[in-house]
């Protein structure tokens, strides 16, 4: 007689259920007055629900104002979200006892932000950039957190020399690099990197998409992408999801999507991307 061996389900790092998210539209003052006048309100994304497994990239694509930061911003904590539940390995970010739970949790989320030079504070040496998150969650102190500095530095192609300099002596590529060795400083388990590479030149696009690459590999990391570039979503994820005004309208691994999109604004976003063609002689 035969004995299935039983299965263990290991919960994703990200699970989003339906999450939505609405931000007041500003009036003019007398009418606020006016009585029983409801206050209208813009809704950034509605009713949005995927997970990421451990290790994997998950990619929000879609046009500029689909929603997609906003989702970044919610499930990294910094915006509550007006309806829908965040769990981190499990965890509900947003039940009204988690109050510590969050706190736990920054240190296992991380973001990287789309401009480098606006991310980093530029009257702050390296060290204390990249030291910031390893002071606060008390990881290393003295000598300790120097190496610490330098040792991230290393790891994202930089040297440990560099952590005596200030942000506007790198270029914008080296600027994202420190911005990387920042969100590692913690010891993070998940990352969001929105719009990492669009403020790059394209070979400096590709060096951190490698670089971003090769720490998943290395550190088991797991990412959020958000992107509207789909040649990099194509380099960089496993699963795509594709948000039409803050609705996600398709969800797919990345080679099913890229053969044969199945929503209609999918395929739209799809033929944009340029196609490069041998020409003929004539």
């Amino acid at each position: 007689m035969k004995h299935s061996t039983p299965t263990t389900t290991v919960a994703p790092v990200l699970s989003v259920e339906g999450l939505s998210r609405d931000f007041n539209i500003p009036v003019p003052f007398l009418r606020r007055l006016v009585p029983g006048r409801p206050r209208p309100v813009f809704r950034a994304v509605t009713d949005v629900s995927f997970e990421i497994p451990r290790g994997q990239t998950y990619a929000l694509v879609g046009e500029s104002g689909s929603g997609k930061s906003t989702i970044a911003r919610m499930v990294v904590g910094l915006t509550r979200p007006t309806a829908g539940v965040v769990r981190i390995a499990g965890h509900d970010l947003f039940a009204p006892d988690a109050r510590g739970t969050r706190q736990a949790m920054r240190r296992r989320i991380q973001m990287v932000f789309q401009d480098p030079q606006a991310s980093l504070n530029p009257r702050w040496r390296v060290e204390a950039i990249v030291g910031e998150p390893i002071r606060a969650f008390g990881l290393a102190s003295g000598r300790a957190l120097a190496a610490r500095v330098a040792g991230h530095l290393e790891t994202v192609g930089l040297s440990a020399a560099d952590a005596r300099k200030y942000p506007h002596e790198f270029s914008g590529g080296q600027r994202q690099r420190i911005a990387i060795a920042r969100a590692l400083a913690s010891e993070p388990e998940f990352i969001v990197c929105d719009e990492p590479t669009s403020a790059l030149d394209v070979s400096v696009q590709a060096q951190v998409l490698n670089l971003l690459r090769t720490l998943q590999s290395d550190l088991g990391l797991t990412y959020l992408f958000i992107s509207h570039d789909l040649a990099v979503v194509r380099h960089m994820a496993q699963r795509v999801g594709v948000l039409q005004r803050g609705i996600l309208v398709e969800e797919a691994d990345t080679k099913t999507f890229f053969e044969g999109p199945k929503a209609e604004y999918s395929q739209m976003l799809l033929s944009a991307v340029p196609k490069i063609r041998k020409g003929t002689d004539e």
